[in-house]
């Protein structure tokens, strides 16, 4: 066979491959406007006992004839776009009783955090660190008087900087790939934040002992201790499961 006219038949064959799938993304788009009632309507008697049985399931496992619906509503155009590739509802999904399973223990949608509250989460934990920590240095410390060495105004405010800028941090960390910041710009924001942490850490240190006193160690442990009960107790009261430890997994470019 003459080169031009292979190349022409190929052509040819491709040009009805692109309009074939044209008209099967008209029909699926005609399937997703249809009505349960019309799309069960058409389905082949295989898919139809399918669906009977997998009510059934969704039924024993205690679901009302709503909630059947809904779940039904989701599934029916999917098994009517697979009948028409030549793929029967038990191939897609398997057996009734084992899309049943799936339905009946789909995931729970992950509750997004605000981002006040993973600020407040880690502040307070910052807080029970910088506390704790200045309160054991200064009681095991030589001086008569056992007090800690920075005030405590100066730990709320490193705390509450460190609190924002570490969130904001971990949630740049979780954007897709694509979206997210280089290495390097990471970096820079790692040492830009330590010398604004150091220049707020400097400017407390001007602020009068009347407002910014250095307490004593045993008044730091116990104030170290209450944050991180504070924070136990918000994390269970707003089901806060992310930390700055344990951040999100990253997000999955789409």
């Amino acid at each position: 066979m003459d080169p031009r006219e292979r190349n022409a038949q190929a052509h040819e064959k491709q040009q009805e491959k692109v309009v074939h799938l044209s008209k099967q993304e008209e029909i699926d788009k005609q399937i997703d406007t249809m009505s349960a009632q019309e799309i069960s309507a058409g389905l082949s008697k295989r898919n139809a006992d399918y669906v009977f049985q997998l009510r059934k399931s969704l039924s024993d496992a205690g679901y009302s004839e709503q909630k059947i619906d809904t779940e039904m509503a989701l599934i029916l155009p999917e098994i009517m776009k697979a009948q028409r590739r030549g793929t029967p509802a038990n191939k897609l999904y398997g057996g009734p009783t084992v899309k049943a399973y799936a339905i009946t223990h789909k995931p729970k949608p992950v509750k997004k955090t605000p981002f006040w509250q993973k600020s407040l989460d880690s502040g307070l934990m910052f807080l029970g660190i910088l506390t704790l920590m200045n309160g054991i240095m200064s009681y095991f410390a030589k001086a008569k008087n056992s007090t800690g060495a920075t005030g405590i105004l100066s730990m709320v405010v490193i705390s509450v900087v460190f609190g924002l800028a570490f969130t904001e941090m971990n949630d740049l960390m979780r954007l897709p790939k694509s979206k997210r910041p280089k290495m390097w710009k990471m970096v820079a924001y790692m040492v830009g934040l330590l010398v604004v942490a150091m220049v707020v850490l400097s400017l407390t240190f001007f602020v009068p002992k009347v407002i910014n006193p250095v307490l004593p160690a045993p008044v730091l442990l116990v104030l170290g201790a209450a944050a991180f009960g504070v924070r136990y107790l918000l994390r269970r009261y707003l089901h806060i499961t992310e930390s700055f430890f344990m951040p999100a997994p990253p997000a999955d470019d789409k």
